[in-house]
């Protein structure tokens, strides 16, 4: 991956949330309030936090990034073990190919909802940051 961008994964719209989006990316974490730019479309998305996820919290399997001040997580409900261990392996594989959930928001309102699958986007760094 390049530097400085991301590649989005999946993008959900969750009523009542916002945007999930999976970005699979090199950096030491995206801290909170970084835009992340399509620059074919000039559109800009903020990122409001780290999403970490259930299972791999209580497996002690999260991966954390300093700069990440700002998270939530969420939970999945399984009806068997094997189906738990088979999404513990899913969301670790995530990780250990450079996969992180993040909630985002565009930065207009009247802009399309959520960026494609497959696009790379450009993180917007600034001096403190250091991404």
């Amino acid at each position: 991956m390049e530097p400085n961008f991301v590649k989005v994964v999946e993008c959900f719209n969750i009523t009542g949330l916002g945007l999930l989006i999976e970005l699979k990316h090199n950096l030491n974490g995206i801290p909170p309030n970084t835009e992340i730019i399509d620059c074919t479309t000039n559109e800009i998305w903020i990122v409001k936090k780290r999403v970490h996820h259930g299972i791999l919290i209580l497996d002690k399997s999260e991966k954390y990034f300093e700069c990440e001040t700002e998270s939530m997580h969420v939970d999945s409900f399984f009806k068997t073990l094997s189906e738990r261990k088979i999404a513990v392996e899913k969301e670790i594989d995530k990780r250990n190919n450079g996969v992180y959930t993040y909630l985002i928001k565009p930065e207009k309102k009247k802009q399309k909802v959520k960026p494609e699958i497959g696009t790379k986007l450009k993180i917007k760094t600034t001096p403190q940051q250091g991404v």
